[in-house]
């Protein structure tokens, strides 16, 4: 597990922007986004994590934790 919260210019992106199936669950006004999604994989600049950003087209951004969190 991350010991503080990092910042995307502690580690590089390896994999930029692939369409994935997983539609945008953020709620706007009482109504669900469900835009289109891309991933990202981000991996720390020590290589002790690789994290996923998923962007959706409305510009809504989750980060997941990878498996080594």
């Amino acid at each position: 597990m991350h010991t503080k919260p990092m910042s995307e210019s502690d580690g590089t992106f390896t994999r930029r922007g692939e369409a994935v199936e997983r539609r945008c669950y953020k709620v706007v006004d009482g109504v669900r986004c469900n835009a289109a999604m891309t991933c990202e994989t981000w991996e720390s600049s020590c290589g002790g994590y690789e994290d996923y950003k998923y962007t959706c087209s409305n510009g809504h951004v989750e980060w997941v934790d990878g498996i080594d969190s």
